[in-house]
Order: structure tokens, then sequence, then C-alpha cells
């Protein structure tokens, strides 16, 4: 049987997050809503950075790219509020500049969101930050989408 590709993975979880946050939605469970969102459009990025950029899995299991400055020391990419910065920093290569023209202003609706509120009373989640945040993650997805029925970018 043959081994998944984390790219694939990705795209699984992204889709699974998304869902089951659209579910947690619709029950005014905003916190929990929002954390998944979040991860749906780091999943989905992840999967198009592996698709379509020089970004591949490294030895620790995690994207990462090899940084120009010290190639003995690949960068790694974190969660979607860090993707917000790393996708510009290095998303190149192959589609890297696409990728970061496509993602860009979506994935600027996660830079204040942060994993550690998983922790939090949940108080921070405002419906309309969380409205944003389910129409970024919902176009993220839109473009995963797109390139994988494509085999390209938009």
């Amino acid at each position: 049987m043959p081994e998944t590709l984390q790219e694939d993975q990705f795209a699984k979880a992204a889709t699974r997050h998304f869902h089951d946050a659209d579910y947690l939605h619709t029950d005014s469970r905003l916190p929990s809503a929002d954390h998944l969102y979040g991860f749906a459009a780091e999943c989905a990025t992840k999967s198009l950075l592996l698709r379509f950029t020089d970004v591949a899995i490294g030895p620790s299991k995690k994207p990462e790219v090899v940084d120009p400055a010290d190639p003995e020391k690949p960068l790694q990419f974190g969660h979607v509020d860090q993707l917000v910065r790393e996708i510009r920093l290095w998303a190149h290569g192959r589609g890297g500049a696409a990728l970061y023209s496509v993602l860009d202003g979506d994935l600027r609706a996660f830079r204040k969101w942060n994993v550690s509120t998983r922790y939090s009373d949940g108080t921070y989640a405002q419906a309309d930050m969380v409205e944003r945040r389910r129409d970024a993650a919902r176009r993220i997805l839109c473009v995963h989408e797109q390139a994988l029925l494509n085999g390209k970018l938009p």
C-alpha cells in the first residue's frame, strides 16, 4: 500500500478542520470554531506550499525550505499566524510568488490568531473576527481545491 504524502494529509486535515469549525460556528461555539478555521487555513496553505514551491518535508517531518543565507539550517513553517510572514519570505522557487499573491490577503486575517488560545477562556473570539477568518479560510480552501483540480495555481 503506497504511503500517503504529507501534502495529501495536510489537504485532508484542512477539509476536516474546516467542516468541524463550521459545525461549531453554527452552534455559536466561536472560540473553538476560530481555532479550527486557523488550522484549516494553515493545513491548506502547507499543502499548497509542498505542491507548488520549493518547500519540502524535512527530517523533522515539518515543511521546510533551504535558507539561502545558511543552507545548513533549514527554515521551518509554523502555524497560520506565522505563515502570514513566512510565505512572503520563504515561498520562492517555482510558484512561490504566485502562491504569495493569491493567499496573502486571506492569510492576513490570521495575523493575530494564536495557537495558544486553546488554553484561553475564549472571550477573545468576537463574532465579526471569527466570520472574517471563516471567509478567509473558505477562500484558501477554494484556492487549494481549484489548484488540485487544475494542477496549477490561479
